[in-house]
This record gives C-alpha cells, structure tokens and sequence, in this order.
C-alpha cells in the first residue's frame, strides 16, 4: 500500500478523534473551570459559574411559574397534624413553664398551691396551647406566599456559594445531550475526513481542505446542537426515519431526575423552615408568635384575675409572656425533626415536581436547559469551524508532504 493511500485512509480517522476531542472540551467548558483562569481580559471561566445568576434566575422562575407555589405547600400541612406534633413535645413542658412564670409573679406560690389546682391550671393552658397552636398556624398558611419566597430560596441554593448545586443538577438533567455533543464531534469529525478524501481524490487541490473543513465543521456542530432540541415532535424524514429531538424525547426521563433534585437540594424540609425562621421572614413570624401569645394571655388572665388572692403588675404579665415565648424557642430544636419528617412526607415534592414538569408543554420544558446552549451556542459553532479549518489546513500538508 503506498504512503499517500495510506494517509487517505487515515485522514477520516484522525479528524474523528479531533472531533471528538474538541467537543468533548466544549463540554467541559460548561462545567470547568469554576474560577476564572486566565492572565487579565483573556482566560476562561465555566459557563455555568459565569452565569449562574442567569441560570439560577430562570430556574426558579420556572419552578414557581409551573411546578409549584407556596400556597400550595402551606395548603398541604394540616393544622390539626401540626398542632399535634408541637403538642408531643410542649405537653411534657407545660407544668414546668406553669411554675416558671408562677415564680415571676410571686416566688413559692406554685409549689403552694393544692396539687388539684396546679393539675387544674396544667390542663387549662395545655388546651390553650393546642388552641394557640392551630390557630397560629391557620394564620401562617393565609400568608404563606408573604413569608414562602420559594423563588429566592431556589436562587440562592443554586447560585453563590450553592453555584455546585446548580452544576450538579445540570450535569445530571443534561447528562445524555452533553454526551451526545461529544459523540457527534467523533462521527462528524469522521465524516469530514471523508468528504476531504474524496476532494482530494477528485480535484488534487489542497487549499480547498481547509475551506471545506471550516463549511461542514460549522454546520456540524450547529446540526448537532439542533439536534438536541430539534423536532419537538417526532418527525419522519424521507418517509423512512423519524426523529425527534433528544432532550424533548426524554422529557418523562429528565422529569424524574429534576424532581429527585429538587426534593434533595432545593425544597427540602429543612430549607423550606430556614426560610421562615430566619432574616425578614423569621423575624416576622417571630413578631407572630410573640403577638398571638401575647393576646391569648392578656385574653385568659382576664378570665381569672378577679379570683386571684394577689395583685399581679402589668410588667410581670411581660415577664411571663417572656417566659413562655423563651420555652417556646428552646423547644423548637426538639420538635424540628419531627415536623421535617411530617413535611417530607406530606409536601412529596419529587413526585410534585416530575409529575408537572413532565406534562409542561415542550417549549417551556425546553427551557431547562437550551439557555446554556444559547449563551454559547456561537462559541461551540465556531469551534466546530476552526478544527474543521486546522484539520484542513493540516491534512493539506500532509498530502503535499507525501
């Protein structure tokens, strides 16, 4: 076989795995690297990092806007179920905070009183308590889009120092296209070592390599990213295939990883009461509960305070709504977990979200991913046009070397 067959011959090959290797690094650069590398204006820095504002935004305007709101989650948390979790744990506190806030008003008097009347009084604020509780919460869930801002919550676990959220979840809804886009660099790279062969075959001319590499590496790589999102629908081509578009093809598929993912990472119990028991949202809830405590108390003292032996000062009353809200506070660690576990169970955020999110129409189901494409779609095109180019320009001179 001579020397200049031989190189024909392997021409396709070598583009293939040029192909492959430049798209396969255009997928990387998605991900990598986190920071921006490089020396003053010129480096690189992952698309993804780069954007996460951009991505993290439309990510959870997508999620509020179709999947699901905060209506909705307060809607599913029974205030009876609520109520009786909190119970589990402040009924077993109550006779200590009686006494507590006994001894505010006049030390010793507790452990005076006739155990009937100190079981009477136990009673008597546990069935308040309970009343406090479903009441509170009734009112929780009437401003439950005020308090639940689920879409700053989605943005800040997907962006910041949460940007390896975003990244995880995309790697993972994304997984099959991303491999796709490296696989067709191989056959596509393949294909123009072929088309290279024959021009040479044909026409012995070597600048034309070059030009036609840079034509089909454009096409190429623009075709494989339209590939991806492209028919929506299953369509036949030539009476003979039919195809449709990967990502939209597997909508069902990528509907069940992203409601996986956003039951482990995003809307997750724990997530979802940070976000009501800190900054403006916690602070608000705390004026709440201090409020609501506040009434009941001035509510039931009036109740009894003509058969009260001792005068009991409006600064005192204070002292004791201090005392009960404090043992509220402590007890919230304790009672956390149960409520976590009650949340997880009844919020079923993962089927929530895969069930909706499969049944969104194909051009907002779409969205989930064609942004990135979109910022960089011109980047990976030209890509395709410069090894397309290089390779013609190298496979050129080698066929005038041989």
């Amino acid at each position: 076989m001579s020397d200049a067959l031989l190189l024909l011959l392997t021409i396709p090959v070598i583009t293939a795995v040029i192909g492959w290797v430049t798209n396969w690094a255009a997928v990387k650069m998605i991900f990598h690297p986190e920071q921006f590398m490089g020396v003053g204006p010129v480096g690189w820095q992952a698309i993804l990092t780069r954007r996460s504002h951009k991505f993290a935004t439309g990510v959870a305007d997508m999620a509020t806007e179709n999947l699901i709101s905060a209506r909705e989650i307060a809607e599913r948390l029974d205030p009876v179920e609520m109520e009786k979790l909190f119970a589990e744990t402040l009924d077993s506190e109550i006779a200590r905070v009686c006494a507590e806030a006994a001894e505010v008003v006049q030390p010793g008097a507790w452990d005076q009183l006739p155990e009937a009347a100190r079981q009477m009084i136990v009673t008597q604020v546990r069935t308040e308590s309970r009343k406090l509780v479903h009441e509170l919460f009734d009112e929780l869930q009437g401003i439950s889009e005020e308090i639940l801002d689920l879409r700053k919550l989605i943005y800040d676990q997907l962006s910041g120092k949460n940007v390896g959220v975003l990244v995880r979840l995309t790697k993972r809804i994304g997984a099959k296209e991303f491999k796709f886009i490296e696989y067709y660099g191989g056959v596509f790279g393949f294909l123009i070592g072929l088309v290279q062969v024959a021009l040479w075959s044909v026409m012995h001319t070597w600048w034309l390599m070059p030009i036609v590499g840079v034509i089909v590496g454009l096409v190429t790589n623009w075709l494989a990213i339209q590939m991806i999102f492209r028919p929506q629908e299953p369509t036949k081509y030539f009476g003979l295939v039919t195809y449709q578009g990967l990502f939209a093809k597997r909508q069902a598929e990528i509907a069940h990883d992203y409601g996986d993912s956003a039951a482990a990472d995003l809307l997750t119990p724990r997530n979802l009461l940070r976000l009501v028991t800190e900054g403006e949202g916690g602070e608000r809830i705390a004026r709440l509960i201090t409020d609501a405590i506040s009434t009941k108390l001035e509510t039931e003292w009036k109740k009894v305070e003509a058969m009260v032996p001792i005068k009991v000062m409006p600064e005192q009353l204070e002292q004791v709504k201090l005392v009960i809200v404090r043992n509220i506070t402590e007890a919230a660690p304790e009672v956390q977990p149960k409520i976590e576990a009650y949340m997880e169970r009844k919020l079923d955020i993962a089927r929530t979200v895969e069930n909706r999110l499969a049944s969104l129409p194909k051009n907002d189901f779409e969205r989930i991913l064609r942004g990135i494409f979109e910022e960089d779609e011109i980047t990976l095109v030209l890509v395709g046009g410069v090894l397309g180019g290089a390779v013609g320009v190298l496979q050129g001179a080698l066929v005038l070397a041989v």
